[in-house]
């Protein structure tokens, strides 16, 4: 995507393409991911500003995440790992002159915090399934899970990577073996894409007993990446 020249835009302060457009990795299945910074305006100028981006870009689908500068400024402070991810793998397809955008980012530090958090969900999702039965929703949050405790072990192993697949790659890469099976780790991405997009990928639900295999992979992943956010083990 080349730049584009949004100054007729007052409060518009940057557009950033990011997620698998910009490290072009992406599928049929994949949003274009719009990050927008504006000037601290009131929500209907918001809105005002949004959809004329969206009719400006021309895409049938964008995500849009929008920061107001308050809320980014203090963001930059706290290392924010969203942040990162802009500075890392966006491409800046507008920004008002001058403007320096990552100038004051500090080192992204909340790894304790950010896993403790994926900690309680899975406890959460185990605790549903196992009162609930098989469904969508929590087969769905274990790939959410999967994918961002693989992240967050990247990042602390210097390795950041975002993409869908290739967050669990680079790990697997890093630590030398799987601790999730491939084929297992692609059919939870599956679900997710169902139940957060409608996909509608036609996928069985797993027997009793595979659900149990696929838990069980999933601990030794939470173990391993404890290990390495955590303890800074041998795969630091």
């Amino acid at each position: 995507m080349i730049k584009r020249d949004f100054r007729g835009i007052s409060d518009l302060l940057s557009v950033i393409l990011f997620g698998s457009t910009a490290r072009e990795d992406g599928d049929e299945y994949s949003d274009v991911d719009i990050f927008l910074l504006v000037e601290d305006v009131t929500q209907s100028r918001i809105e005002e500003i949004i959809d004329t981006i969206k009719s400006e870009l021309g895409y049938k689908s964008i995500g849009i995440s929008l920061y107001r500068k308050s809320i980014y400024n203090q963001l930059l402070l706290e290392g924010s790992m969203f942040l990162w991810h802009l500075k890392l793998e966006g491409k800046i397809i507008y920004s008002r002159e001058n403007l320096i955008l990552f100038k004051d980012l500090k080192p992204f530090t909340n790894y304790n915090k950010n896993l403790s958090t994926y900690e309680g969900l899975y406890a959460q999702t185990k605790k549903s399934l196992k009162l609930n039965g098989i469904n969508a929703f929590d087969l769905s949050q274990l790939f959410f899970i999967c994918r961002n405790v693989s992240l967050l072990a990247c990042f602390k192993l210097g390795y950041p990577t975002f993409g869908r697949e290739t967050v669990y790659s680079k790990l697997v890469k890093c630590i030398g073996f799987y601790p999730i099976d491939w084929d297992n780790y692609i059919y939870l991405s599956k679900w997710r894409l169902n139940y957060s997009r409608g996909i509608e990928y036609k996928i069985n639900y797993p027997t009793e007993e595979e659900l149990l295999n696929l838990l069980k992979q999933m601990d030794n992943l939470m173990s391993i990446c404890e290990e390495i956010i955590r303890l800074g083990g041998k795969h630091e």
